[in-house]
């Protein structure tokens, strides 16, 4: 029910998979479907969560990343085993053939994962919707050049900048496998209102060979890739819809865009 054949990972490409988790039909016997490839952990994990919405974004989260992650290394989805890294950021243990890159992210009413053959890859969305305090959270979090450029902006501006940096920032530091822990004021990004132009380092001991992609899901949702890689520049990004390839009523899908 839940197993489909992915697109071919080719070298120097991220397949982006996504969902609207209120475009998803939450039929009993569909839920049952994601429950049972749950490992007993996940399962213990998903009792613990009180919100219903927050239940099913984290039950559906990781039926994605099982569904898809089987394909790409020849596995059943309950057969895969997830560990970590010194900082947390989720890896295939022990190590699966083919090897793959990937990283998970969600935010509200959508889900999305990377996934890469031969380049390391951090992912952030974010709904542009919900009510941030843009400048305070700027000045806390920011570097001065971006908390200086956004003090300039005002309404959809500020909006659309503030989160182009967050999202960035979300990724990259996702990417190295640092996340939050990893200061966010140590790196820099210029933008032309909302779209990017350079990534500074501002520390010798961040790196300089990430690049990055900005996209958006939806008219909510927008988003950024870190990639690293020998040709990152190079890399092709192509877009596929969860639920056309792996759910109820799915389909053969085409990449949605690159």
């Amino acid at each position: 029910m839940l197993r489909r054949c992915c697109p071919p990972l080719v070298e120097d490409a991220v397949h982006v998979w996504h969902q609207r988790t209120d475009r998803l039909d939450q039929d009993p016997a569909f839920v049952d479907a994601f429950h049972k490839l749950l490992s007993p952990g996940e399962q213990t994990r998903l009792a613990q969560i009180r919100r219903p919405s927050d239940r099913f974004v984290y039950l559906l989260s990781r039926a994605m990343m099982r569904t898809v992650l089987a394909q790409y290394v020849d596995s059943a989805c309950e057969n895969l085993a997830f560990g970590a890294n010194d900082f947390g950021k989720p890896i295939l243990t022990p190590s699966e053939r083919p090897a793959v890159h990937f990283n998970l992210t969600h935010s509200r009413g959508a889900i999305a994962l990377a996934v890469s053959a031969t380049c390391e890859v951090g992912i952030d969305i974010e709904d542009r919707h919900r009510a941030v305090e843009f400048r305070a959270l700027a000045d806390r979090f920011f570097s001065e050049p971006e908390a200086c450029y956004l003090r300039g902006l005002e309404g959809e501006r500020l909006r659309d900048a503030f989160f182009a940096i967050w999202t960035l920032k979300e990724a990259f530091v996702k990417g190295i496998g640092r996340g939050l822990s990893f200061p966010l004021d140590a790196f820099c990004f210029d933008l032309d209102v909302h779209r990017l132009i350079a990534f500074r380092p501002l520390a010798d001991y961040v790196a300089t060979d990430w690049r990055f992609r900005q996209f958006e899901l939806d008219d909510q949702h927008s988003g950024a890739l870190a990639i690293r890689g020998r040709h990152a520049e190079e890399v092709c990004v192509q877009f596929y819809e969860w639920d056309a390839h792996f759910g109820t009523d799915a389909t053969t899908g085409e990449g949605e865009r690159s």
